[in-house]
């Protein structure tokens, strides 16, 4: 055992540290994985890409149209939502 670690302040700190680290990684959430998909020009294509995106942590949402300020579509995409 190194000296340094037989001094009683030195030990309690590396034991701090330790179980201050345990208790971040033992209480942080899960992450989650809530991201949008690549645009597809057509509602079709986008509706055929979608079981690409079906994994056991992973599911995907309904096919959306993005609108231009005009009014007219401009492309489909779907959101990739975390399963529970």
């Amino acid at each position: 055992m190194p000296n340094f670690l037989r001094r009683p302040r030195v030990r309690s700190l590396v034991a701090a540290g330790a179980m201050a680290g345990g208790l971040v990684i033992s209480l942080a959430a899960p992450a989650h994985a809530a991201y949008s998909s690549p645009l597809y020009p057509t509602k079709a294509k986008c509706n055929a890409a979608r079981p690409a995106y079906v994994t056991s942590y992973t599911s995907p949402g309904p096919c959306k149209a993005y609108i231009w300020q005009n009014g007219t579509v401009a492309s489909w995409a779907f959101t990739v939502y975390t399963r529970n």
